[in-house]
């Protein structure tokens, strides 16, 4: 749901003539719209998503004959996992600052989603 909000929003924001501020007045990108996405994904949501994705992936990749092949591909499939994550993270607090004048706090960021990776 956060994807298609960003997603949505920079669509909006690359269409000529857009301007943020009107962008901020529609009542599906609205900054209480905004808020409320954001809140809930909060960083105990993104840590609950993190362990489970890297289950699935362990579960999925982790199975191979060779142990070091599996143990590499595993590294490498949450190695971009963790790209994905941060760029989300970057393109959210991107709009918060230019449609919503990072008027909205956001409780996680690349930090987090290192971490969460890392545990």
């Amino acid at each position: 749901m956060i994807q298609e909000f960003i997603e949505s929003t920079e669509t909006l924001l690359s269409q000529p003539g857009a301007s943020a501020q009107a962008i901020a007045q529609r009542s599906s990108h609205s900054r209480s719209v905004f808020k409320k996405l954001v809140h809930s994904h909060d960083a105990k949501e993104l840590r609950k998503g993190i362990e489970a994705l890297k289950k699935r992936v362990d579960k999925h990749f982790g199975d191979a004959d060779d142990p070091t092949i599996s143990r590499d591909l595993v590294f490498k499939v949450l190695k971009e996992c963790e790209k994905t994550y941060n760029k989300v993270s970057e393109r959210m607090t991107t709009i918060n600052q230019d449609v919503y004048s990072g008027e909205v706090e956001i409780d996680w960021g690349t930090k987090e989603v290192e971490a969460a990776f890392r545990r």
